[in-house]
């Protein structure tokens, strides 16, 4: 019975792990794309 309650947690755990890894992620990715906008916008400003 413990060890079925401490697979249960140990799941519990790597699953949220992943899911912040996750958000993470996509929140860096989102940044990164916005920063690359905006550093592309400035770049056809200084060509015009």
């Amino acid at each position: 019975m413990v060890n079925h309650k401490r697979k249960m947690i140990s799941t519990a755990l790597s699953t949220a792990l992943v899911e912040t890894m996750l958000l993470t992620a996509s929140t860096v990715y989102a940044q990164g794309t916005q920063t690359a906008k905006s550093a592309g916008d400035k770049k056809v400003e200084v060509i015009k």
